[in-house]
């Protein structure tokens, strides 16, 4: 195993293990029948799973090579998977006891719209897939970073949908204005 490759394998397992602890701590348990939270944290792990055994798979392959040296793409893939890590956890701690791995909102819930959530709604997820573009990006192939962004990017758009359906119902016509002022993911574009 080379220096580089030991990076990122502690890199990608300590990622692993905060998002586990992450997951554990703030799962949302019901105690009512009447309750019917949206969990599809499990969808999203098993998405995370495929693509990235699709993604070493193919990174071994090695048929679309990316036109870019090791080093440089290292000296890149690396702070820019940091930074994703670093706008995903600013997001989680700016929502502080909002945030739940279930889409749910609580009676006292309010809507956060300090640190990364005055330019975007979904600033964890933006952190997640800027973190997944760059493991494809060191991992050098084309294709391994196609399906290492494509089924992330598919579960956490459709996990956006039902956020914001619910965030809509809950917050109505104020949610409408911080929709109109801030993008999804991407800021000025989406």
């Amino acid at each position: 195993m080379t220096q580089t490759q030991l990076i990122w394998l502690v890199l990608g397992l300590g990622w692993t293990l905060i998002e586990i602890v992450i997951a554990v701590k703030t799962r949302v348990h019901f105690s009512s029948a009447g309750e019917h939270p949206y969990r599809s944290e499990g969808l999203i792990w098993l998405a995370v799973i495929i693509a990235v055994v699709a993604a070493l798979w193919f990174k071994q392959k090695h048929w679309a090579p990316l036109p870019i040296e090791l080093l440089y793409r290292q000296m890149v893939a690396m702070p820019l998977f940091i930074s994703g890590l670093a706008l995903r956890a600013t997001a989680l701690l700016n929502l502080g006891k909002f945030f739940s791995t279930t889409v749910i909102t609580h009676s006292e819930h309010q809507l956060i719209e300090t640190g990364p959530y005055r330019w975007l709604r979904h600033p964890a997820y933006t952190g997640l897939l800027i973190s997944f573009f760059a493991a494809g990006l060191a991992m050098g192939d084309m294709l391994a970073l196609l399906v290492l962004l494509a089924p992330i990017t598919f579960v956490l758009y459709q996990r956006i949908q039902i956020e914001e359906q619910w965030l809509m119902g809950h917050f109505g016509e104020t949610y409408t204005v911080y929709c109109q002022r801030t993008k999804a993911l991407i800021p000025w574009l989406y």
